[in-house]
């Protein structure tokens, strides 16, 4: 009888340490969604209680931290004998700074803010794992501490459809990119709703991703002139602000997804509609029936954080 000698390789385990809470989320999904398992902690201190309850094969923190800054919880980890890979995702170091603390041995510093797609690159290329994209890596790597992993290039993706994504916060708006990009889409930014409007104008996209909460008109006075300039553009609001789904379906948006943002829901939806049929998206103002999707509920409960 031959025996089964296959045994499953563990996946990486990576500690992330981030008080803000909408970098976290992010981070998780993305890693998570590249098969990484990814626990998530607010402050340095709890990081540390990770570090010392179980092993782990990366450790990405953020340096500014209450109770235990990044730096400090680094340090406490070297001198304990522990000597797992770190990424130090910061807004306020260079690697200048870090070059200044050889003795904690810091694979790579992102700075703040950072496109998603890097970042996973350089979690892989520290991990010892393939980075797919040549332009990719050779684009992060000039400017990170290490690259010691060989680049396998791959044929880049056709452009689809173009994207406009509206959201003052520019980690959402990197990270949306960045996973759209990778879905061969073209994406275009915007940061407040006057900007978003005028790009939609300038760029014709096929789709816009409307955050609510924007300055210089928010995300339902830019929706409302969007409908005047292009009518019928596909349009899925996301936002944090609460009770927004009922204001959706009343002025009749394709799709709504509250935040934290379920990513691979979301992409889902964006490729339905910008290869939905153009006279089956008449159906958003020719039928009554017709509802605004409820994206990431019932339908997303097991993977949205």
């Amino acid at each position: 009888m031959k025996l089964n000698t296959h045994i499953p390789v563990r996946a990486k385990r990576i500690l992330v340490a981030d008080d803000n809470e909408g970098i976290r989320l992010l981070i998780s999904r993305v890693l998570a969604s590249e098969g990484f398992d990814v626990i998530l902690t607010t402050d340095g201190e709890e990081a540390w209680d990770e570090l010392q309850r179980q092993h782990y094969d990366l450790l990405v923190t953020d340096n500014d931290m209450p109770r235990l800054a990044g730096l400090n919880l680094i340090e406490r980890a070297r001198k304990a004998g522990m000597s797992l890979p770190v990424i130090l995702a910061s807004g306020s170091l260079t690697n200048e700074a870090t070059r200044n603390y050889p003795q904690l041995n810091i694979a790579a510093l992102i700075p703040k803010p950072f496109n998603l797609w890097d970042f996973v690159a350089i979690v892989r290329n520290v991990l010892g794992v393939f980075v797919e994209d040549a332009a990719v890596a050779k684009r992060i790597y000039a400017n990170s501490p290490v690259a010691r992993t060989t680049v396998r290039a791959r044929t880049t993706p056709p452009i689809h459809y173009h994207v406009l994504i509206a959201d003052d916060d520019a980690v959402v708006r990197g990270s949306l990119a960045a996973v759209l990009e990778s879905e061969g889409y073209e994406v275009d930014e915007a940061c407040n709703g006057i900007e978003a409007v005028t790009r939609a104008i300038r760029h014709k996209p096929d789709l816009v991703l409307l955050d609510l909460n924007m300055p210089h008109a928010d995300g339902w006075t830019a929706f409302s002139q969007l409908e005047q300039v292009k009518p019928l553009l596909p349009v899925i609001i996301i936002t944090a602000r609460p009770n927004q789904y009922q204001e959706a379906v009343r002025v009749g948006v394709d799709a709504f997804m509250e935040k934290p943002l379920n990513i691979p829901i979301l992409v889902k939806a964006v490729k339905r509609l910008t290869n939905e049929d153009e006279h089956r998206h008449d159906n958003r103002i020719t039928k009554r029936t017709f509802v605004t999707q409820l994206l990431g509920s019932a339908e997303s409960s097991r993977s949205t954080l």
